[in-house]
Parts: structure tokens; sequence; C-alpha cells
């Protein structure tokens, strides 16, 4: 009776963890690649390591924006359907000043995601924040 406790349970614990394990692989959209928001701006998706960290470049095509078109570099976190980016603004050809972060998910081939900048405007730093949403180029 024991041993067959243990192998209903040993059964039981191999089920759930396969129920696990594919729930994560379910969660994790294909995100490599290249993805614009309804301003124009362009954020791609290098590579997503086994840690889930990610790499790529993001361009801020906002009208008014003094770096518009120029590619920085990113960095980030993924965890399942959720992201987090970051991006300085400073690369070999321009020093914008600023730090901008996103944080959101992925839902249904869209991201969505809420960002906070952080800048330098008349000698006084300042903070915006905002919501965008991105679809796959």
């Amino acid at each position: 009776m024991t041993r067959r406790i243990s192998s209903i349970l040993g059964i039981g614990l191999t089920l759930a963890t396969a129920v696990q394990m594919s729930g994560a692989e379910a969660q994790s959209p294909p995100v490599v690649g290249s993805w614009a928001n309804d301003h124009g701006s362009t954020l791609v998706i290098s590579a997503v390591g086994a840690d889930g960290s990610l790499t790529g470049t993001y361009s801020n095509n906002a009208p008014g924006y003094k770096c518009a078109g120029i590619a920085f570099p990113l960095v980030g976190w993924m965890e399942g359907p959720r992201i987090s980016y970051t991006v300085r603004w400073k690369n070999a050809s321009a020093d914008c000043a600023s730090i901008t972060s996103w944080t959101g998910y992925f839902n249904d081939g869209r991201l969505g995601v809420e960002w906070v900048l952080s800048y330098e405007e008349n000698g006084g730093s300042r903070v915006r924040v905002g919501s965008d949403s991105y679809r796959r180029q």
C-alpha cells in the first residue's frame, strides 16, 4: 500500500511539473525582432538569454525629439510575458542626457508598456511618464 501511494504521488508530481513547465513555455512569447509603436519609434530585441536578460536597440522617433532616428542600446529582462528594459540615450554619436525605462507585458501579439523618462531641462531635473503599445514590424 505504501509503495502504491508513493507511485501515485510520484506520478502526480511528475504531471504537475510537466504542466507547470508547459505553462511557463506558453507564457514566453516569441519577442526577438522589431516592434513599432504609434509614434513610429522602433524597439529591436536582438536576443533573450536563458536567464531572461535581453539586449537590443531603441530608436525614438517621437515628434520634436532631438535625437530622433538614432539607435541606442537597451538592456532589460523578461519573465514569461512580462518585460522591462532601459535605454540610456547616449552613444558614440549623440548624448541626449536622459534615461527611459519601460515595463509591461505581451498580450495577443502586442506589447503594452508604461514608461518613465528622466531628463534635464532648463537646468533642472524632470520626469515624464506615459504608455505605449507596440506591434511587430
